[in-house]
């Protein structure tokens, strides 16, 4: 029986996130997988379907400070190895660069994006992006691109906002975020209010009302390709 893997990082929220609500309503089962816990990732890609890594909290390099960091770059080069679908979120897309290769590092002027931000599709992500998006957001690294994969989205203070390698899809945004996911972020210790580059709560609130639903939309289309 073919597996979908969804591999978490102990910093998703108490409600189900889109991919989660969207295999739930298709009728297809999934494992979650938490290395962060002791979960193994498989050896061998054999049987296995598609596979998410989820955003969290951790540097995608620290491997020193969470080796188990060091079994999902290997995962994320397996999978690609094996023209396994592989969708990264936001520290999940920084760690298919980090294992192809790609420099991730945080901006010099500690700039995030928290809030809802624009996207500009590049040429080659007009197919992905038929019309500009605005999506979720919440980190302060950015990845570089690794060789021999397309940019497809930028934003003006991280200009490598979606990727594509292989069978490997790299979103530095947060698709998967519904309201109640962030409103829960919003209300975290650990919110970045008033860090540079960071949206107030207001803003936050208005954007997500204006384009929510365009987001549920864009994302569920492209789950119900990526998971075909």
């Amino acid at each position: 029986m073919s597996r979908i893997l969804l591999i978490e990082h102990g910093y998703d929220g108490p409600t189900p996130d889109r991919v989660r609500l969207y295999l739930e309503r298709t009728g297809r089962p999934y494992e979650v997988l938490r290395p962060y816990q002791g979960d193994a990732l498989p050896d061998s890609m054999a049987g296995i379907a598609a596979a998410v890594i989820y955003g969290g909290g951790q540097e995608i390099y620290q491997t020193d400070l969470y080796p188990y960091l060091a079994g999902e770059h290997a995962f994320a080069r397996r999978a690609v190895a094996a023209d396994v679908p592989l969708l990264g979120l936001c520290l999940g897309a920084q760690c298919i660069a980090y294992a192809h290769g790609a420099e991730v590092a945080h901006r010099s002027d500690g700039a995030y994006e928290f809030g809802y931000y624009a996207l500009t599709p590049t040429e080659a992500g007009r197919a992905l992006f038929p019309t500009p998006p605005v999506m979720p957001q919440w980190h302060w690294h950015g990845s570089g691109v690794p060789e021999g994969a397309e940019v497809l989205a930028a934003s003006p203070l991280f200009p490598n906002q979606a990727f594509r390698l292989g069978s490997a899809w790299g979103f530095q945004f947060h698709p998967e975020v519904t309201p109640d996911l962030m409103r829960y972020w919003q209300g975290l210790e650990a919110a970045p209010w008033g860090r540079p580059g960071a949206q107030t709560r207001a803003e936050q609130d208005a954007l997500m009302a204006r384009h929510d639903a365009e987001i549920d939309r864009w994302f569920n289309a492209f789950l119900a390709r990526f998971f075909a």
